[in-house]
């Protein structure tokens, strides 16, 4: 019942919203309720799993996985809904030639309704049709300020987007060829079809899976399939960006385990091989890639392409609890980071690296929060990602470890250059202006997301003993 809530309330409230046409406090307000109701549904689902409507059971349902993806979506989705609030009349006002709000919160909300949708199929069909409706629900919102490169961004995450699901909707086609039950007949693509007693034929369950792993991996974010990422991150606005990092690459993973978790014993190495090659492949790719960039926002993008990289070295290394709290985190601390960025733009107008400086002058809020969430994401104490890298190193071995280990440290030295160098320096002197102003009342929810995350950090750090 919870599942069809969660579905219902995104959709109510993005067709409340565009009837609300331009009556901002309307938006603001039916954004924020929706996104407040949202998370009481999914709340409601976590207490009460048991709660569900049998007719809908082998299409709709939530595991431990989903749960898992709509928490940390519903969360960001208030947190982003929570700025949007103070956001919004600021973006008005400095930016009139921005896509209308009403279309862009409802188009927002739509978004939100097909990725609930991901997490909750139950079936591999249906699965495929909620991640290709991602694609066409986000797209609109990439190109929010209807410039030249978001236009591009946007058409440039279409098309390979959809070359990617249609790869993926020709594995999820093996998928259902691979699997027969024991008279012969098709066993179909629901997830509980995949039962022990059906036979699953292994070549074409391996090319299904390779399908799939290019076409889910792709929207996922993972290196050579990560070339829509840095456009579309670095050309969304901040709120979008938060969403696109932080929920949307997690449903595309999910959909990765999804199709691994039906996979026969005798094919689950197989299948562990491609998440640690590319994995790996993706990290390295982050890692050469943020060492010379020059935009703030591609570099929080290429950011999330070295931590999609993370979470298949540990899926591949059959860390399944380290994933999940390295999933959640690396959500949180992206979306601090772009909040941040946000901000910024604002007050600067540039996304450029070397247009921003001296920000402890002039923005004292978001540069102390834009330093912390640096060195977090980093994976620096007191992170929670700290626990979960530091465990990955040890798993993985001397020589994974170590080459893992040297990624880490070429990002981590890549963005703290950056940061201090937009931080540091003397700013050019002058009266404070209207957008410094703005941007500063823009540090609420990033601040109460930073300390949401250090507590966090310090209390899984202190239980688990690596603290020194």
């Amino acid at each position: 019942m919870f599942e069809l809530i969660l579905l219902l309330v995104p959709v109510i409230g993005g067709i409340l919203i565009y009837l609300s046409k331009k009556n901002l406090t309307a938006i603001r307000t039916i954004l924020l309720l929706t996104a407040l109701m949202h998370n009481a549904a999914c709340v409601l689902l976590i207490l009460y799993p048991e709660w569900n409507i049998p007719v809908f059971s082998q299409y709709i349902g939530t595991d431990e996985m989903a749960l898992f993806v709509l928490g940390i979506m519903s969360f960001l989705f208030l947190c982003a809904a929570g700025q949007a609030f103070f956001w919004l009349p600021v973006e008005h006002k400095h930016d009139p030639h921005h896509m209308p709000m009403n279309v862009f919160c409802s188009v927002l909300c739509a978004f939100v309704f097909t990725m609930s949708l991901v997490a909750v199929a139950r079936n591999f069909g249906l699965l495929w049709v909620a991640v290709e409706a991602t694609t066409l629900a986000s797209a609109p919102l990439i190109n929010f300020h209807r410039s030249a490169g978001s236009t591009e961004a946007m058409w440039k995450y279409l098309l390979i987007c959809s070359v990617g699901i249609g790869l993926a909707l020709f594995g999820t086609f093996l998928l259902g060829m691979s699997a027969k039950t024991p008279e012969g007949v098709a066993a179909g693509l629901n997830f509980s079809a995949f039962g022990k007693e059906v036979m699953i034929n292994p070549d074409y369950f391996k090319a299904a899976f390779i399908f799939c792993f290019a076409g889910y991996g792709l929207k996922m974010g993972l290196a050579p399939f990560h070339t829509w990422l840095p456009d579309a991150h670095s050309e969304a606005p901040s709120m979008v960006s938060v969403m696109l990092s932080g929920t949307l690459l997690n449903c595309s993973f999910l959909g990765l385990v999804r199709v691994y978790s039906v996979a026969p014993e005798a094919l689950q190495m197989f299948c562990k091989e491609y998440f640690l090659i590319f994995g790996v492949l993706s990290l390295a790719v982050a890692a050469f890639f943020i060492i010379r960039q020059s935009d703030y926002k591609r570099m929080l993008a290429y950011s999330s392409v070295e931590h999609m990289g993370l979470l298949a070295i540990m899926w591949g290394l059959s860390m399944q609890e380290v994933t999940l709290l390295h999933m959640i985190f690396h959500s949180m601390c992206k979306m601090l980071l772009f909040l941040v960025a946000g901000n910024i733009l604002v007050a600067y107008g540039t996304r450029k690296v070397e247009l921003v400086h001296g920000m402890f002058g002039r923005l004292k809020k978001n540069s102390t929060l834009w330093v912390i969430g640096i060195i977090l994401i980093c994976g620096m104490p007191p992170s929670p990602l700290f626990l979960t890298e530091f465990v990955l190193i040890q798993k993985a071995g001397f020589i994974l470890g170590g080459v893992i280990l040297l990624f880490l440290f070429m990002v981590f030295c890549g963005m703290t250059c950056n940061a201090l160098r937009m931080t540091m320096g003397e700013d050019i002197p002058g009266p404070v202006r209207e957008q410094d102003t703005d941007a500063e009342r823009l540090a609420l929810i990033p601040f109460f997301v930073i300390v949401l995350i250090i507590v966090s950090g310090v209390t899984m750090i202190l239980k688990n003993g690596y603290l020194i």
